[in-house]
């Protein structure tokens, strides 16, 4: 199983997640993917196209020898699994969504999203202030939850701000939800299994979920009560619990 985490992020904030989804299910192997852009170690970087992205999952998994692998995706890391898995269904016959959606369809809509991240990426490029970008960012209305704890924020902008502030700008801007494809058009060819997972205070991204399984041909949805967006951090126990039960199903 891949995993793959959300704008800003890391690999390792998948891993309460794994540690108790790998004692449900011991026998699974789990990667925890680094985005571009989001590891301290990358020399000569630019950001890749959600489908060079996709591209290179695939490659991982042929040269690991896998076969094939689940992705799973929360947020930013959910969209870009999606495309992975829409693109490459023989290698990726499952799909795991976590407070994501497939895209925005509307054109005035995606146009008005490509200016506000435009107008973020130029002040990530500009703005010195790294941690106070952060502190707004975490205090946007989409993370707003019931389970957040006052040490989160803190926890928040100290893990964050060894990000570089202008590869996030082209993270940004390159995986915008408007400049991506939309992928609901998409979502009923799909021959895999999907599982979709929002917190029951996250309206914008359980409608999205709901909506998805329905496009699916085989999809579930599963709401994690007094939970917000950020699932990961709020309800990693019960996140790898739904995970595992899903997993172990046979279709």
């Amino acid at each position: 199983m891949l995993c793959l985490h959300g704008f800003l992020g890391e690999g390792s904030d998948w891993e309460k997640c794994a540690d108790a989804f790998l004692v449900h299910s011991p026998e699974w192997q789990v990667a925890l993917i680094d985005l571009p852009g989001h590891s301290d170690e990358e020399v000569g970087w630019l950001c890749p196209t959600a489908d060079e992205f996709s591209q290179s999952l695939r490659d991982l998994v042929a040269a690991e020898g896998w076969g094939r692998a689940v992705v799973a995706g929360y947020s930013l890391g959910g969209r870009l699994g999606l495309h992975t898995a829409l693109s490459f269904p023989e290698v990726f016959a499952v799909f795991i969504g976590i407070s994501t959606t497939a895209g925005m369809e509307d054109e005035a809509e995606r146009a008005r999203r490509v200016d506000s991240d435009s107008a973020l990426a130029l002040r990530l490029r500009s703005d010195a202030d790294f941690p106070g970008f952060l502190r707004e960012w975490w205090h946007q209305p989409v993370f707003a939850s019931p389970a957040r704890l006052g040490s989160d924020l803190e926890n928040f902008v100290t893990s964050r701000q060894r990000r570089d502030p202008v590869r996030m700008a082209a993270c940004l801007e390159t995986w915008s939800v408007g400049r991506m494809p939309s992928q609901w058009s998409g979502l009923p060819e799909y021959s895999g299994r999907a599982l979709l997972l929002s917190g029951e205070a996250d309206g914008k991204y359980a409608f999205a979920a709901e909506r998805m399984q329905a496009a699916f041909r085989n999809a579930e949805h599963l709401s994690i009560a007094s939970a917000g967006h950020q699932l990961l951090v709020e309800k990693p126990q019960e996140v790898a619990r739904a995970m595992a039960s899903f997993l172990n199903q046979r279709s």
